[in-house]
């Protein structure tokens, strides 16, 4: 019996053993092996001198080069050591690539990018750049292949696991990178669509309510006739360039360029895997233009030194977009003859987007810019290819886009193009086409990567001229004293009426006819205040005329910014990051007092409502993750704007998708008569109504009846996903889920489940050691790396991370060196 008990206890342990050895060799292989060389030497072909690439303890990468063409080189290898799945899955997904290793899955979202026309405007820009930035973008695609060809046999494992090799990089697919970026942030149709429809049930009346662009809470950055002294009249005359040649004449477009200021799959057998995985990649790019359209956006903000405890600016940027394993941002440190700049780059970019150098730093906001319209085309029926422009019978433009699909025949898939574009939608007998400036010839050659040579508020500028878009709120400060903001994008001038709705498509009433000159956008040097705020809100007052959009998002975390800074005199960098981590909730603290006083009359219903009004007397603010009052206030909100919009949208009230908050605010506030419902008797009753309809809600979302399962967390929980990890063992290995946060849609710390601070910088041009710069989770997209997700627990707890910059504090941080050679 002993002996054969021994046996089996033999036999198991070499079973385990066995185990053990086999998960450790596929661990080994597929995460450790990929791994990039960090130290030593390597040889690059295309270099003409040698180049150090120095990495700091969290892995953020300083690249010294002898010329610009070897530093974008260097980049272009050093951001593929880390980046390089990350990189492709972008440049897949923009050129509609997706099932070619993914399957059938993913074909919707690879005809919605073919269909915008990402591809051909990419491959057509890349022919029209000026010499200095082909050369850029030919060093840096040259880069990124010699890392693949060096690195054929030991890819990313996401490579192995979805059994694929990438393609050659080519200029064309940084510009195709830049053209997601502006499906990201300017991409807005779909709300043009649905602004029509709100106001053909709602009548005009009601909707200049609904689509007023004025909230009680903005704060103007240019135009309020209150502040005569904006600095907006500094801003061209105190940059010494008073000859601006940059009125665009109509229809005129630029030569596409990225220069700065002087420029003249082989298919294989599905296995189950990928059908799973496919699902993971449908889910991530199907989820993100939801998040977008729920108003999150980014803050950035400037100090004069009057505000400083150093007497020198201060400047602060949180990019509020998907957060992603990898973050969408990526720290580098770039030094080459002109250059010196430290900040983040986009992957599959050269050059630092965000940032500072030795003399100046930036920081971006999106603009909210209108540069799409939406035309009703015409098709004529017996000939389908046809449509009507001018009085006569149009022949469109037919594209046979040919879509490879992982194991599946290839799908073919027509896109028509009209004068105006691509036709993105069909409604019965309308169709839908759509002019983007982001497919213009010229509009996806991005000139944000050429700031980080400017050494002043001129150069900047200058810099800022040549910017297509996505349009954005930059902010400046300078190691001078100065600061700046200007709004930079081509936006285009319509004929007749904003682009706020379809227009028609057979007549040019409605044509551009160019776009607004770059003296004419809105720039401030100086301003008296000593403070600039961006936060996507509102940022021309009513004396600033040309038309930029009126669908601004809403105030709130601009007004709480104004409010924590306009007074202070001793600001430091640790309180920027304080101010960027505030969970603080305007329109939660309104809707509480207006509760309160509401239930004086009114209450609701439910015991449970009641209780939690109860106990808003004592709530502070602050929207805590483990508060239910938050829950019930955030519920209260949505079920109030319902009320108020059914009797005229029924059960299409997320049709309405404009500054909903700020109307309900001045709804509640005003009381009028025509927006309260005939079932209730007055606001109070509603309100009580609202707040029964919460509860009862929060109850079916959390599967609790108990008001202590209602906490925040439980509704909007933290999931920093992987695009492949959303389920079972590759959620648990590759993504952060399940995080409570602090924080509503309407605090500085803007977040929901998937999106919110992408990254946190504070500049500091008094001493730019002490400047901070994080991301969500860490520098390296291979989960083998120890610079994963090293950076989660200070972004999570808001605490800084500093960033050297000069060459004695970096010496200090420095773990790692290779050295990069000229060679075959």
């Amino acid at each position: 019996m002993g002996l054969t008990l021994r046996t089996i206890l033999r036999i198991l342990f070499w079973v385990v053993a066995i185990v053990v050895v086999i998960t450790g060799s596929v661990a080994w292989w597929f995460i450790h092996r990929p791994l990039p060389q960090i130290d030593g030497t390597a040889s690059l072909s295309g270099l003409q001198q040698e180049i150090t690439v120095d990495r700091d303890r969290w892995g953020v990468p300083h690249i010294r080069a002898a010329s610009v063409e070897d530093l974008a080189e260097a980049q272009g290898y050093v951001m593929a050591q880390d980046r390089l799945w990350q990189m492709d899955l972008l440049r897949r997904a923009a050129r509609g690539q997706l099932s070619e290793i993914l399957g059938p899955m993913t074909l919707p979202i690879d005809k919605q990018f073919r269909t915008y026309g990402f591809n051909r405007a990419a491959e057509r820009d890349a022919t029209l750049l000026e010499p200095e930035p082909r050369k850029i973008l030919e060093a840096y695609a040259r880069g990124i292949n010699e890392f693949i060809g060096q690195h054929e046999k030991n890819l990313p494992f996401e490579f192995s696991l979805l059994r694929y090799k990438p393609q050659p990089w080519r200029p064309s697919d940084t510009l195709v990178i830049s053209a997601y970026m502006y499906r990201t942030l300017t991409d807005t149709w779909e709300r043009e669509l649905n602004r029509a429809k709100v106001t053909g049930r709602a009548g005009a009346d009601r909707a200049k309510d609904l689509f007023s662009a004025d909230a009680a809470m903005d704060h103007f950055v240019v135009g309020d006739p209150n502040v005569p002294n904006d600095g907006s009249q500094r801003s061209a005359a105190g940059s010494g360039d008073e000859d601006d040649d940059d009125d665009l004449q109509p229809d005129t477009v630029l030569k596409a360029g990225l220069g700065g200021p002087n420029s003249s799959a082989t298919p294989e057998a599905v296995p189950d895997l990928s059908t799973a995985l496919s699902q993971s990649v449908q889910q991530f790019f199907g989820e993100l233009p939801n998040e977008i359209r729920q108003g999150l956006g980014s803050n950035n903000w400037v100090v004069s030194g009057t505000h400083t405890a150093t007497g020198k600016p201060l400047l602060a940027n949180d990019t509020h977009l998907d957060l992603w394993i990898p973050p969408i941002w990526y720290e580098i440190h770039l030094t080459a003859p002109g250059w010196n700049v430290k900040g983040l780059a986009l992957p599959g970019a050269p050059m630092v987007v965000i940032g500072h150098n030795d003399r100046i730093a930036w920081g971006f906001t999106n603009s909210g810019a209108d540069v799409q319209d939406l035309y009703v085309e015409t098709f004529n029926p017996a000939l389908p290819d046809e449509y009507r422009a001018k009085g006569a019978w149009t022949k469109a433009q037919i594209f046979d886009e040919t879509i490879r699909v992982k194991g599946e025949p290839d799908e073919h898939f027509k896109v028509t193009v009209t004068r105006h574009g691509p036709v993105v939608l069909r409604e019965g007998d309308k169709a839908y086409a759509l002019r983007w400036t982001a497919t213009e010839p010229g509009g996806l050659a991005n000139s944000y990567t050429w700031l980080g040579k400017a050494r002043n508020w001129k150069e900047f500028r200058d810099t800022m001229k040549r910017v297509w878009g996505p349009g954005q709120n930059a902010v400046y400060a300078d190691v001078d004293g100065n600061i700046g903001y200007i709004m930079a994008a081509r936006v285009p001038i319509r004929k007749k009426r904003h682009g706020e709705v379809p227009v028609p498509g057979d007549t040019d009433d409605y044509e551009w006819t160019g776009y607004i000159p770059f003296d004419q956008l809105p720039q401030a040097l100086n301003p008296e205040t000593g403070l600039i705020v961006t936060a996507n809100a509102r940022v021309v007052g009513p004396n600033y005329k040309p038309y930029l959009t009126d669908r601004w998002e809403e105030p709130y975390r601009t007004a709480r910014v104004y409010d924590l800074l306009h007074d202070r005199h001793d600001l430091r960098p640790e309180d920027m990051l304080k101010v960027q981590t505030d969970t603080y909730s305007y329109p939660h603290v309104f809707l509480a007092d207006q509760l309160s006083a509401a239930a004086k009359t009114a209450k609701p219903k439910d015991p449970r409502a009641q209780k939690l009004i109860e106990g808003l007397k004592d709530w502070n603010g602050i929207a805590d993750a483990n508060s239910p009052e938050v829950s019930f206030l955030h519920a209260t909100r949505r079920a109030a704007i319902d009320l108020l919009l059914q009797p005229f949208l029924g059960q299409g009230t997320n049709l309405y998708q404009w500054r909903s908050t700020t109307f309900l605010q001045k709804t509640l506030t005003d009381r009028p008569a025509k927006w309260l419902p005939v079932a209730y008797k007055n606001y109070d009753e509603l309100l009580a109504a609202a707040a029964d309809t919460a509860v009862t809600r929060l109850a079916e979302q959390s599967k609790s009846q108990r008001m202590e399962d209602w906490a925040w967390k439980n509704f909007n929980s933290l999931n920093m996903l992987h695009a492949i990890g959303r389920e079972g063992l590759l959620k648990s290995f590759l993504s952060i889920t399940d995080k409570p946060q602090s924080g509503t849609v309407y605090s500085v710390r803007a977040a929901t489940r998937t999106h919110g601070p992408a990254m946190r910088f504070v500049a500091n041009p008094a001493n730019w050691d002490e400047s901070i710069l994080l991301i969500p989770a860490g520098q390296s997209g291979q989960p083998g790396s120890s610079h994963y997700s090293d950076q989660f627990s200070y972004w999570y707890d808001g605490k800084p991370i500093f960033a050297p910059f000069s060459d004695a504090a970096e010496a200090n941080d420095r773990k790692h060196t290779l050295t990069l050679k000229p060679g075959s």
